[in-house]
């Protein structure tokens, strides 16, 4: 079995797995996965555009079996997440999330409550950052508390006005306990379902953990659903139309299911803390490696948000157009998740290759990037790429970059995604310089990215 012992992928990084297996043609076979079926690597955006126009209207995500197994058997009462759930149940349900989640309405009026949290954050750096000017060396789990924040924010802030008070000095112990279990989990579900584990056929250490800590999240996430349905309950209907309602309240209002809606805040939260605050800590790491492109950006955010003490707009937001190129250009060199997984729903015939239904199939996100048949000068950090103008740098293939996946089974928080990561990107940069005066950062590649070093930024106060 080649990830092993004694086996040719026996510890090797997956993302180099992904690049020997990727050299045998836009079209490759992965074998030697213990306990699991075979995976076919698509490596040609073509391909890949191929695949996943091809998957109808119910895709098939595969990769989760931990959670799968999860809320079929220890959760049995609650629905399934979006994440792990499949078929009619999965488009039900998404469905529903969609009218809440993706419109750009319901965003906006997050942009004003967003803004005070990440205040939070701001000000937090200035009170933990050492005399030498750099960030603790937890300074990831901090951003980790704001990712957590954020979310609990997209849930319950707007209407409740609640929070956990993560990034407080006296935190609320909830927030301390979502952080910790969120990236147990992830480290559990990388563990469970990407390396080579028994766990299906006996418990394990790792899966141990898994389910302690998933059942910690739903148990925390389960209170607070309560809580706004008590709430809800006190509001006087004369007030219902004309109220703004929070992510949570909008479920629960359009479903009538507080089950759905605690899977609804697992989905959030899970994907919202270490997948968003990674996804932040790239952008900080390029920029703070990219001095050059870093001025570029002060100057656009000195331009559009000349004074830095009062809350930023969503027309200011509109307006950063090199900001939002940067965090293309990050998501691009430094992708969070290795690729996107689909299982194939018909038979297909990919690069002249008979496909068979129910084939794994996955996207390397992470190659794909590095490949200067897709992208001139692969290997710089060029922002002005994504910019209206720049004919010769521009992405050959739009297949070729998909960070938040695509089709029916896109990323459904993207939209909040985009507006926490553009939020702090801005509020960081207007306030502060960002220098790495380190060897580069040692990555991991697991569900997600992770900075195997601390993330010692040296940060200055602007004027």
């Amino acid at each position: 079995m080649s990830f092993l012992p004694t086996g040719a992928f026996f510890k090797v990084k997956i993302e180099d797995v992904l690049d020997t297996v990727a050299a045998h043609g836009p079209v490759a076979k992965m074998t030697g996965i213990w306990g699991r079926p075979d995976v076919i690597l698509l490596s040609d955006p073509k391909e890949i555009e191929i695949a996943l126009r091809s998957e109808g209207a119910w895709p098939i995500r595969a990769g989760a079996d931990s959670l799968l197994y999860y809320f079929k058997n220890r959760r049995k009462g609650l629905p399934m997440s979006l994440v792990s759930s499949q078929g009619k149940e999965w488009q039900e349900f998404r469905t529903a999330v969609n009218q809440v989640m993706l419109q750009p309405r319901n965003i906006k009026q997050y942009v004003e409550p967003i803004d005070r949290v990440t205040q939070e954050i701001i000000d937090r750096m200035r009170r933990i950052r050492e005399q030498n000017s750099l960030m603790p060396a937890n300074f990831s789990d901090e951003l980790a508390k704001w990712a957590l924040e954020f979310v609990c924010a997209a849930i319950t802030l707007v209407a409740l006005d609640t929070k956990l008070g993560c990034i407080s000095d006296n935190p609320n112990p909830d927030g301390a306990k979502m952080v910790e279990y969120a990236h147990t989990v992830f480290d559990s579900v990388y563990k469970l379902d990407v390396l080579p584990s028994p766990w299906k056929y006996v418990s394990t250490p790792t899966y141990r953990r898994f389910t302690k800590a998933m059942d910690g999240i739903t148990e925390i996430s389960s209170k607070y659903v309560k809580a706004t349905m008590e709430r809800l309950k006190n509001v006087p209907k004369t007030e219902l139309k004309d109220r703004s309602y929070s992510v949570l309240e909008t479920l629960l209002v359009k479903t009538e299911d507080p089950d759905r809606a605690v899977a609804m805040a697992l989905d959030m939260i899970l994907g919202g803390i270490d997948a968003t605050s990674t996804a932040v800590a790239t952008v900080l790491y390029q920029l703070a490696i990219n001095p050059e492109k870093q001025k570029i950006l002060q100057e656009e955010l000195d331009r559009v948000i000349p004074d830095k003490s009062i809350p930023i707009t969503k027309e200011q937001l509109e307006e950063l157009k090199f900001m939002r190129a940067c965090i293309k250009e990050t998501m691009r060199v430094m992708p969070i998740t290795i690729g996107n997984s689909r299982t194939s729903v018909k038979d297909l015939v990919l690069g002249g290759y008979q496909i068979p239904a129910g084939t794994m199939l996955n996207t390397p996100n992470y190659n794909l990037g590095k490949n200067e048949k897709y992208f001139p000068r692969a290997n710089e950090f060029l922002p002005e790429r994504w910019l209206s103008g720049a004919t010769d740098l521009k992405c050959k293939n739009p297949f070729a970059y998909l960070p938040f996946g695509f089709g029916p089974r896109m990323c459904v928080g993207r939209r909040f995604a985009d507006l926490e990561i553009e939020t702090i990107v801005a509020k960081i940069f207007r306030n502060f310089n960002l220098e790495w005066n380190n060897p580069p950062a040692a990555l991991k590649m697991q569900v997600v990215l992770v900075f195997a070093d601390p993330l010692r930024f040296k940060v200055t106060d602007r004027a």
